[in-house]
């Protein structure tokens, strides 16, 4: 029994210490406030709208390249993207003008790209000797400041009584060089023949 007392009291500040600490972790656990749950509709929240819009851009001369208005505007700021009811897309370029309207839009960040879905429509402005050209699509994506457009889904072109449809459009320079790929079907205005 004696024995017993002594080993007791030699391991009597171990045992204590090992009592302490069992009833701190016991505490903590039962104190701990539990694992937030991810909400995945923060990712969704927006952190602006904005009603009647008009997002204009400028060349490094100065000049007007661009207008997009949109009575709309929702910014997600998780992934930076902002989604555009109505688009209304006026491109200019040497003096030229090229609108694009559709049922919906989104602005990939810094506004370097806007896709376009939804009765997509494109018209670029004739010139005296040459008629308006039409576009038609499901999906057109443009790059306002550098110029370009493109459309992975099938596209209608029209110019005066022309007519192309393509499967893939592209346009480095919308003012200038288009490329049809895909399946291409083109209908071509009869000439007038020339008085002898």
């Amino acid at each position: 029994m004696h024995g017993l007392l002594n080993l007791i009291y030699r391991f009597y500040p171990l045992l204590i210490a090992a009592l302490l600490a069992a009833g701190a972790t016991w505490l903590e656990r039962t104190t701990r406030s539990p694992e937030p749950i991810a909400d995945t509709t923060v990712s969704q929240t927006p952190d602006f709208i904005a009603e009647t819009i008009r997002i204009t851009g400028f060349a490094k001369d100065g000049e007007l390249r661009y207008t997009l208005d949109s009575p709309r505007l929702t910014h997600l700021p998780v992934t930076d993207l902002t989604h555009i009811e109505q688009p209304k897309l006026q491109l200019i370029a040497q003096g030229r003008h090229l609108r694009i309207n559709a049922k919906h839009g989104e602005v990939g960040p810094k506004g370097e790209q806007v896709d376009f879905t939804g009765n997509v429509e494109a018209e670029r402005e004739g010139t005296p000797s040459e008629a308006p050209l039409r576009l038609f699509s499901e999906q057109l994506t443009v790059w306002p400041q550098e110029q370009r457009a493109a459309s992975n889904v099938p596209v209608r072109l029209t110019q005066g009584e022309t007519r192309a449809d393509a499967n893939k459009f592209a346009a480095d320079n919308i003012f200038g060089v288009m490329k049809l790929s895909g399946k291409v079907r083109m209908l071509l205005a009869s000439r007038n023949k020339r008085n002898p």
